[in-house]
């Protein structure tokens, strides 16, 4: 009997032990880190609006911030603060979108939007200085690419690739007809 019962408590013990390992693995691997930034207004529209000593250039209020992890399953949203920060604690270990999503009624981004943020072990778990810059209306100096500059620009190239095409085709297309007549 009492070689059962010492059987009982080491299975007991061991479980035990087993339970404790398997539970601080699960601790280390759920290790939370955090994103945080600020929103700051760009007068000039140039997208640069922290630090650079232009007048006006002060931290929003309000604006909405969108944290979307790398596998889409997770989705934080989070407004700034009075003083234009925000701060996502907690984060999980991911590779996190973040995007600053303003009332488009009254301001434009005008800073790279969205960001990326590597909350992860190797990367650092603390991420700061996910920053945003807004401009007021729509005064922002947006550069889009002019409508047949890239065709303009390699009409050479476009003509080789459109030739090679052809010829890929006709060549499809007879080797079908020989197969068939075969």
């Amino acid at each position: 009997m009492k070689q059962k019962t010492r059987t009982g408590l080491a299975i007991l013990l061991l479980s035990a032990l087993f339970l404790l390992a398997v539970s601080t693995v699960q601790a280390q691997s759920d290790a939370r880190g955090s994103i945080s930034g600020a929103v700051y207004k760009d007068v000039n529209g140039d997208g640069r609006c922290i630090d650079t000593g232009v007048t006006g250039e002060d931290p929003v209020e309000g604006v909405t911030i969108e944290f979307v992890s790398s596998d889409e399953a997770t989705v934080v949203t989070l407004t700034t603060a009075d003083n234009g920060t925000y701060g996502l604690a907690a984060a999980g270990q991911s590779y996190w979108r973040v995007t600053a999503k303003p009332d488009a009624a009254k301001y434009v981004v005008t800073s790279e939007n969205p960001l990326y943020a590597p909350v992860l072990p190797e990367s650092g778990l603390v991420q700061t200085g996910y920053n945003f810059c807004v401009s007021e209306g729509t005064n922002a100096v947006i550069i889009l690419p002019e409508s047949g500059a890239a065709a303009t620009n390699n009409s050479l190239f476009v003509w080789i690739t459109a030739v090679f095409g052809l010829a890929l085709v006709g060549v499809g297309i007879v080797l079908e007809v020989k197969r068939h007549t075969a």
